[in-house]
């Protein structure tokens, strides 16, 4: 039995759209499909005017954890002339054998990239910042594709993936002139280019869920390599580690932990750096606040389903967060401890129908400025 579910959402926020949607929802998780369909209209600050839309489509078979399949198409642009386009596709089986697979190709023009210089103690400017001296035009054209698979030679432990990953990418930036730091500091990459890379990697995952983690552990370890060669026209590599963990304080009450690494090594472009200051950490900086050689992040969460509806069909939470790192640059001090940012930030959650689709929305604060973001899905 298929049951259609409406649901209007609006955020009246600086940077984040107003959305409606619409779900085709199966009776039992076990087999079927969900549609969504997201029409986006909005004005921020940042970008003025725009409007787009979302398409998602999860195919879910039975015996097959967390989906069978899960494709993505998002299309949005701006009065300001940001615009960006995304496909992507992800598959838990292939050939009849557990080969999980992702492919995603990405276009984005962004006339509004952010660039305040590289390292921890980068200056920043409010007016200037209102005023856009920190902007650069960056146009992108991405594709990657990667393919998991279990390793028999870690058979006695619950869920250890091996990793293959393969990415080929063009860039194109632009400076604004005048005093701008793009046009004064000249980054490695300022002319952008193409890299194409392969990478390696390994996951071990005994979360009890992909999408709302109650309990359990994710770690992941892994490599990128760009080689000064063929077309490329940089050559570098990137090394990260990230442990996730999720612990049940009291009744419904999780405190979810993140531990993040990167190091990156070579020529490498300014725009394929260790970044910090974003959805993904340092929640509450501006964009892409601090580029770095390296960076360590830790983040922490406390969440929370404070009401339910319907038998738990409808589920409203919260959540405050802590983060804190840093990242280091010639300039900067070698010394680990020195020199960490900190943001705190609240935020809300809501699940609709089915736990594999989670609204979220929070607001970070930093000794600079504050940031509103809104997506799907909980920030780790």
């Amino acid at each position: 039995m298929i049951r259609l579910v409406v649901l209007a959402v609006v955020f009246v926020i600086i940077g984040v759209p107003g959305s409606v949607y619409a779900q085709v929802l199966p009776e039992e998780k076990s087999e079927g499909t969900m549609q969504s369909v997201y029409p986006i209209v909005g004005f921020s600050s940042d970008i003025g005017w725009f409007g787009g839309g979302i398409y998602q489509r999860i195919n879910y078979d039975d015996g097959v954890d967390p989906f069978l399949s899960n494709t993505i198409a998002d299309l949005t642009g701006s009065t300001n002339g940001k615009w960006s386009a995304m496909f992507e596709y992800e598959r838990i089986r292939m050939l009849n054998r557990p080969l999980r697979t992702k492919s995603s190709i990405e276009i984005d023009r962004d006339p509004i990239y952010n660039f305040f210089g590289i390292g921890n103690n980068s200056e920043f400017s409010g007016s200037g910042f209102d005023e856009g001296i920190y902007y650069l035009m960056q146009k992108q054209v991405a594709g990657t594709f990667e393919i998991r698979s279990p390793l028999s030679i870690f058979s006695n432990v619950n869920r250890v993936d091996g990793i293959v990953r393969l990415a080929l990418s063009y860039t194109e930036n632009e400076d604004n002139g005048g005093d701008t730091p793009f046009f004064t500091d000249q980054p490695m990459g300022s002319d952008g280019g193409i890299i194409a890379s392969a990478g390696l990697g390994l996951v071990y995952d005994r979360r009890n869920s992909e999408f709302d983690p109650r309990s359990g552990i994710r770690a992941e370890i892994g490599a990128d390599f760009t080689p000064s060669a063929a077309i490329n026209d940089y050559g570098f590599s990137k090394y990260y580690a990230e442990l996730k963990s999720y612990t049940k304080l009291i009744e419904d009450v999780i405190f979810a932990q993140k531990l993040s690494a990167t190091y990156s090594y070579g020529s490498t472009p300014f725009y394929e750096l260790p970044a910090l200051g974003n959805k993904n950490g340092l929640r509450g900086f501006a964009m892409n606040r601090y580029l770095g050689d390296h960076s360590v992040l830790y983040m922490a969460e406390v969440r929370s389903w404070i009401f339910r509806f319907f038998h738990d069909e409808i589920k409203i939470g919260g959540h405050a967060f802590y983060d804190t790192g840093r990242v280091f640059s010639d300039t900067d001090t070698p010394r680990f401890l020195e020199s960490w940012k900190r943001t705190i930030g609240v935020g809300g959650a809501m699940s609709a129908f089915t736990s594999d689709l989670i609204f979220r929305g929070e607001i970070g604060f930093s000794e600079e400025t504050y940031r509103i973001y809104a997506g799907v899905g909980f920030a780790f």
